[in-house]
């Protein structure tokens, strides 16, 4: 039987150290341009896959090494430089947040793993000693076993389903 006390991560996040990454959090949000879309925006603008950012890139170095005065009078080069490079910052933060999103999951999964695991053997146990007439039991049994209502199980003792 393995060792039920036994915890990936027995340790929380210091106060101080929460209160510095919601800071830091809300410090790059402030930093990025105001670029909240609408659910129709969101449905309506084109994504940009990667062929199209090599197409894009191989525009914007034909309009400045072979200008044409009617493509350069229609569309400004300087709009669609910056947008390019928005795009590619936008890429260069996205992974980041994608790594840290992954790891802030894992962190959530362990803790809930573990968390859930002692608390249904904690009720196990506390269920046993209900049951066996330990003073004090069988109000916390009552009190948790409402969890478990209508999940299946073996009836109890009182015809009850745990």
């Amino acid at each position: 039987m393995s060792n039920v006390n036994q915890n990936l991560l027995n340790q929380v996040i210091d106060a101080n150290v929460m209160t510095t990454i919601l800071e830091s959090l809300a410090t790059v949000q402030a930093a990025l341009p105001d670029s909240t879309l609408t659910p129709e925006q969101r449905s309506s603008l084109n994504a940009i896959s990667v062929n199209n950012k090599v197409f894009a890139e191989e525009v914007l170095n034909e309009m400045d090494t072979n200008p044409i005065a009617a493509v350069n009078a229609t569309y400004n080069r300087d709009y669609l430089a910056n947008d390019l490079q928005l795009f590619g910052q936008g890429e260069t933060i996205e992974t980041r947040l994608m790594d840290l999103l992954q790891r802030v999951r894992d962190l959530k999964r362990m803790a809930g793993h573990e968390t859930y695991g002692m608390a249904t053997g904690a009720y196990g146990m506390i269920e046993v000693l209900a049951r066996t007439g330990v003073p004090g039991a069988q109000n916390s049994y009552n009190r948790l076993k409402v969890r478990f209502e209508g999940q299946g199980g073996r009836p109890s003792d009182d015809g009850e389903t745990p």
